[in-house]
């Protein structure tokens, strides 16, 4: 019903607007007021879900080793196979999306990622991507989805206004002697912040009241989907998955040293491939960072409970063969994604 009120407000903005042009249609306020509303209900307007900035397509064609693998867990899990996956270069996650209006299955898959992950991490990855889909988190539904990224949009568009008065430029003699903000600017902030405030604390009690409402459902949903990947791959596969995420810093740093060292990405896949288990990682369970706007627990909070759990040893998994063909097929766009992060760190 929450989620119903909060798009009910943008169709009546929209309502409002219209009534306003149908009326005073031949006044200049008219059209002022009447689009403003208008273009404020189209601003704030129930959207779909698109791929990341910046994502590269890869089609079956290019990639059908990829598309194999993930047809095949997908079947073991009970989701629907994708149409389409999506490689990002600053990822350091995997997740199943429903895009656009038809809500098309499509992965999101972080090259990062890809290039730390073992073949059964990987394999787990994937499991634990489709077993989202099938958990049954209400925040992934179209319309509490929707509804959340409405009053975020208020929220972001109210709370954090800012109106600048114009000001004449600075005497470079007096500027010596001004305080950081002038006076003029600061009063104007406080007037805009303070009608953010009247007009977004509804709307931001709305998201609120809602992200708690689905918080409870959507982190039980998140548990769920863990101990279905784990019967269609393995649990052991799927605790190592989710320490990969919590400890991606540690991760990530090897791989970025072997890149500076003017290492090959085949180099890098190896000492991968090579690499001893962490016995001895610290799960970091803390929860200081988290904000009340956070639907999932902490990777490692459910790395513990999969670990504690008697869930079923699922036998779907992806082998080195598979692994290297995938490597070799995607071999372009993991040497791009690494020298993307070699540059940015």
């Amino acid at each position: 019903m929450l989620s119903v009120a909060i798009h009910a407000l943008t169709a009546a903005i929209l309502v409002a607007a219209v009534v306003i042009l149908v009326n005073w249609y031949d006044t200049v306020q008219g059209w002022l007021v009447g689009g403003g509303l208008a273009a404020i209900a189209l601003w704030l307007r129930p959207r779909t879900i698109r791929p990341p900035k910046h994502a590269v397509t890869i089609s079956r064609t290019e990639a059908p080793t990829m598309f194999e693998v993930a047809d095949r867990i997908a079947e073991k899990v009970g989701a629907s196979p994708v149409t389409t996956i999506h490689l990002h270069d600053l990822l350091f996650r995997c997740a199943h999306v429903r895009i656009g209006v038809r809500r098309e299955p499509t992965l999101v898959i972080g090259l990062p990622l890809l290039v730390a992950s073992t073949p059964r991490e990987r394999a787990a990855m994937l499991g634990v991507a489709f077993a989202h889909d099938v958990a049954g988190d209400p925040a992934r539904g179209p319309l509490v989805r929707s509804a959340l990224d409405t009053a975020a949009a208020w929220r972001r568009s109210l709370l954090d206004v800012r109106v600048d008065r114009y000001s004449m430029p600075d005497d470079p003699v007096v500027a010596l002697f001004a305080p950081a903000f002038p006076a003029e600017r600061m009063g104007s902030q406080i007037i805009g912040k303070l009608a953010g405030w009247v007009l977004g604390s509804p709307l931001f009690l709305a998201e609120f009241a809602l992200t708690r409402l689905v918080s409870g459902q959507s982190r039980l949903a998140v548990h769920h989907a863990d101990q279905v990947a784990a019967r269609a791959v393995s649990s052991q596969a799927v605790i190592e998955y989710l320490d990969a995420l919590t400890m991606a810093e540690i991760r990530l740093t090897p791989i970025l040293s072997a890149v500076r060292r003017g290492e090959t990405l085949g180099g890098i896949r190896e000492a991968v491939l090579n690499r001893n288990a962490d016995h001895d990682m610290r799960r970091d369970a803390s929860v200081a960072k988290r904000t009340w706007r956070d639907l999932e627990p902490p990777t490692a909070l459910r790395a513990a409970l999969l670990e504690a759990s008697e869930a079923e040893e699922g036998s779907v998994g992806l082998d080195r063969g598979e692994s290297d063909r995938i490597d070799a097929e995607l071999e372009r766009h993991l040497t791009r994604s690494l020298r993307e992060l070699s540059q940015i760190t």
